[in-house]
């Protein structure tokens, strides 16, 4: 009998022992999160509500203090990563193309679970607001996570990994909200574009006449207006990796011609075909802001004023600055004026080989 029973208890030691292994590899079993979204004229503030434990997991670290709540100590030291966590796995987009912009405004405890603020700035885009929340279905695919949105729009809907988006507001802005804001894309663009901005230095070194540096920004300007409105409208789309790295060889080229050739008209044509091909490199960052179909033209002509203006903000500033370091050095360095266009044209040029061959690397 004795025997008996201690085959009995070492089965339910063997069964027991199953039980834990197989507890350890069963996916963490999620709680139901929240957000509460207020919509308002482009903006969206939410406030999330997660499971302490949830985020302990997804996280894989110490967040919870022995009595079962948030540690305030242990959630600032990741706040950071929760915020970073949030923003990868919860997502406002429009139709149109374009997502929002989303920073992380908070985090708080209360009690065993966190509070998160997230801030969204939409671009005044027409289309719908689409809400998309994947949280914590890495750890387990059944989680769900309830919305609830007031503001200009009210809402209420259970996301799943079936159904993970929801229809925040739709967006008719004014023509001249999209026209402005695709204006100040345009100058922004060109403002922080600096193979653009190398390009177009490199094409005036030698520019010492009004009217032959208008005929080379004009044919520039006539060209890449040509294939961005072709790239926007579809009509022709070239891989992204080969424009760019086109664009970096039109660089080396430009700079290379500086040691040889000064005379500017004929500048104009080799500037016009590379505009061609800087076009398609506009046409891709105006899609990443996203193409409003509804307002097209005006946001097409928008962007292409913008990036003008910023061309001709960079061609006149870039001129007055070599003219001025060209007058306080012509005294006491009488070479200089005509050494500088070489030098600079050596330093552009080593750039743009530069870029084509990190541009080039990804396809080694």
């Amino acid at each position: 009998m004795f025997r008996h029973r201690l085959r009995a208890f070492a089965a339910l030691l063997a069964a027991s022992a199953w039980l834990l292994a197989a507890a350890d590899a069963w996916p963490h079993a999620t709680q139901l999160s929240s957000s509460r979204a207020e919509v308002h004229d482009g903006r969206i503030d939410v406030l999330l509500e997660l499971n302490g434990l949830d985020v302990q997991v997804a996280l894989g670290t110490a967040l919870l203090g022995a009595d079962g709540q948030v540690a305030p100590a242990a959630l600032r030291e990741i706040e950071q990563r929760l915020g970073a966590y949030v923003l990868d796995r919860a997502k406002i987009s429009n139709t149109a193309g374009a997502a929002c912009h989303g920073r992380l405004a908070g985090a708080r405890p209360k009690a065993e679970h966190v509070l998160v603020d997230i801030a969204w700035s939409c671009a005044p885009m027409t289309g719908q607001l689409v809400y998309e929340v994947t949280l914590f279905q890495e750890v387990d695919p059944a989680a769900r996570h309830m919305v609830t949105a007031s503001g200009e729009v009210r809402r209420m809907a259970l996301l799943s990994a079936g159904n993970p988006r929801v229809a925040l507001s739709d967006t008719r802005p004014h023509v001249g909200e999209v026209m402005w804001h695709y204006l100040l894309a345009g100058i922004e663009h060109i403002a922080i574009g600096y193979d653009h901005i190398a390009f177009l230095l490199a094409v005036i070194l030698w520019g010492r006449r009004v009217w032959p540096l208008v005929g080379v920004v004009t044919a520039f300007t006539v060209a890449h207006s040509i294939t961005l409105t072709l790239a926007v409208l579809d009509v022709v789309r070239l891989p992204s990796q080969l424009v760019e790295t086109a664009i970096a060889l039109s660089i080396v080229y430009v700079a290379a011609e500086n040691f040889f050739v000064r005379d500017m008209r004929r500048r104009a044509w080799i500037t016009f075909a590379f505009g061609l091909i800087h076009g398609f490199g506009f046409a891709s960052v105006l899609r990443d802001y996203g193409i409003p179909r509804e307002a097209l033209v005006p946001a097409l002509a928008a962007f292409n004023v913008g990036v003008e203006v910023g061309q001709i903000v960079i061609v006149v500033v870039a001129l007055g600055l070599m003219r001025g370091v060209e007058r306080a050095l012509r005294g006491p360095f009488p070479a200089f004026p005509n050494a500088y266009p070489y030098a600079v044209s050596a330093s552009v040029l080593l750039l743009g080989l530069y870029w084509t061959v990190e541009r080039l690397l990804p396809a080694a």
